[in-house]
This record gives structure tokens, C-alpha cells and sequence, in this order.
């Protein structure tokens, strides 16, 4: 099976992407933009013409940057010769098709290719696999699309239009505020003074996000919460100050209904917890 790809952009995720292809034997066609090449004596085609300049036709083109830049880069592309010959996708998650708009009006199929992944900066290609990836798009071209994805290894999710506003929400949740938390709980430790910080919570970290993996939220709940153990909310309420109480208060409210679901908290222990959460405002 062909799987003809180019990538414009070098950062996290233009890099991790192009090394993934090529791992699975698909090395793109061209890599572009401004940034570090995913390999070393790879020339990067600085500019959209250098891009499509004796480009293959019907050639998948990976637009792999910021948010920001999308609509502006789609318009010098649709301002090519031949671009309308092939089709384009964005990797943001955090809009549809929408984004792509002056291609599609010169005839270039358009969707969006965006894995649910963190990235690091160097060897993001070893992350991709096993992540999810949300498509849109017609479908020719959203079956090109898991097709590039079954090749590096992700499981296909084809979304709606309406879909990608909560779903890039969900994101920033699970994956941004997840780490604004442990900032917040690390500075909690360092202003106590205990050793270790911040390593000392990752462990605490994987472990619950591993045991949500090997069962489901509400068994992996641990924790006042779901114990129904008030003197010990109280407690914390009583010593917590400023950012730390706020999102002390925020996460215990996003955890009571998980402990309602679970079943395993007495209700009127749970009720109780909910009106120190009220109190606590």
C-alpha cells in the first residue's frame, strides 16, 4: 500500500510524524517549514512553493503547525499553481476542516489529522503508537487518513463537526490541567519543605493513571473523597491557602460525582462533603 505524505512543519509533532512514517518503511515525500528536520542531511523545503514544487500528484499534505497559523498558511498554498491537485490536512485538534477553507475553494479535499498525544520535544515517534487520532474530512480522503494512521500505529476516531470543540476541551483537561495540578501540588511540598519534591508525587501519578488504564475511573478512585472521610476534607480545607485551596476545592468537586458513581461512599458522607465543598467557596 502507497501512502504518499508531506509534511509542512518541524516542530514536536511534524518530526515525531515524519520519523513514524519512515519507521514504517513510508518516508515522507517532503519535509518543509521552518525548524529542525526529523533526520539528519534531510533538506527542509523552507516555503509552501518549495513544497509543492515538482510535488507528486494527489500527494497528502500535512500542515503540522501552531493553531494560529493555519488559516493564513492554507491561503499561500491555495495561491499555487497545482495545489488544488492534492489534499491537505491540519493537525490541530482544536478545529474542524473549517480551518483549511481557501483550499477547499480552489477543489483541494481538506480534513484535520490530529493524535491525542504529549510529545516530547526529541523521539516523539516512540509516543505515537497506541495513541488515538481524531479524523475529518470526506471520505476518500478520511480513509487516507487511517490508512497513515494504521501505518504508524494509532487508532482511528472519525469526529463531526460539532464534536471538536468538547473534544479538545477534554484534551486541555486530561492532559494540560493534569500537569497545572501537579505544579500546584509540588509548590504545596516545596513550601513545606518535604524532600524529594517534585519527584516524589510521579510515582503517586503513574500509578493512578495506570490503574484507570487496567480498570475504570471509579475503581481507580482512591482518596476522602470516595472514603467518606470529612475529617480529613476538613482538615486540608483548614490548611490550605490561596491557589492550592482553590484547586483542592475544584478537584474535589470533580471527584464527587466519580465517588457518587462508584457506589462506594456512603451517601450521606458524600452529601456532607458536598456542602463543606459549598461552605468552602
Amino acid at each position: 500500500m502507497e501512502i504518499r505524505v508531506a509534511i509542512f512543519g518541524m516542530g514536536r509533532f511534524g518530526r515525531a510524524l515524519a520519523c513514524a512514517l519512515a519507521q514504517a518503511g513510508h518516508e515522507p515525500e517532503r519535509i518543509g517549514g521552518r525548524g529542525k528536520p526529523h533526520a539528519q542531511g534531510r533538506k527542509l523545503a523552507p516555503e509552501p512553493q518549495d513544497m509543492l514544487r515538482g510535488l507528486p500528484p494527489e500527494t497528502l499534505v500535512v500542515l503540522a503547525v501552531q493553531d494560529d497559523r493555519i488559516p493564513a498558511l492554507a491561503a499561500q498554498f491555495a495561491a499555487l499553481p497545482g495545489a488544488g491537485a492534492h489534499s491537505f490536512v491540519h493537525t490541530s485538534g482544536a478545529s474542524g476542516p473549517g480551518a483549511l477553507k481557501a483550499l477547499a475553494d480552489i477543489g483541494a479535499q481538506t480534513g484535520v489529522f490530529h493524535v491525542l498525544q504529549s510529545l516530547p520535544p526529541e523521539k516523539g515517534e516512540r509516543r505515537i503508537a497506541g495513541s488515538y487520532a481524531a479524523l475529518a474530512g470526506p471520505p476518500p480522503l478520511v480513509e487516507r487518513l487511517r490508512q497513515v494512521g494504521h501505518a504508524i500505529g494509532v487508532h482511528p476516531v472519525e469526529l463531526k463537526p460539532d464534536q471538536w470543540g468538547p473534544y479538545h476541551a477534554a484534551a486541555v483537561l486530561a492532559s494540560n490541567a493534569l500537569l497545572g495540578l501537579l505544579d500546584i501540588a509540588n509548590e504545596l511540598l516545596r513550601d513545606a519543605g518535604v524532600p524529594s519534591a517534585p519527584h516524589l508525587l510521579l510515582p503517586l501519578v503513574q500509578g493512578t493513571l495506570l490503574n484507570a488504564n487496567e480498570l475504570d475511573l471509579t475503581a481507580a478512585l482512591t482518596g476522602p473523597v470516595v472514603r467518606g472521610d470529612t475529617g480529613t476534607i476538613k482538615k486540608h480545607l483548614e490548611l490550605l491557602q490561596g491557589q492550592s485551596r482553590d484547586a483542592y476545592i475544584a478537584g474535589l468537586r470533580a471527584v464527587l460525582g466519580l465517588a457518587r458513581r462508584s457506589g462506594r461512599a456512603p451517601a450521606d458522607k458524600l452529601d456532607e462533603i458536598a456542602r463543606l465543598i459549598d461552605q468552602a467557596k
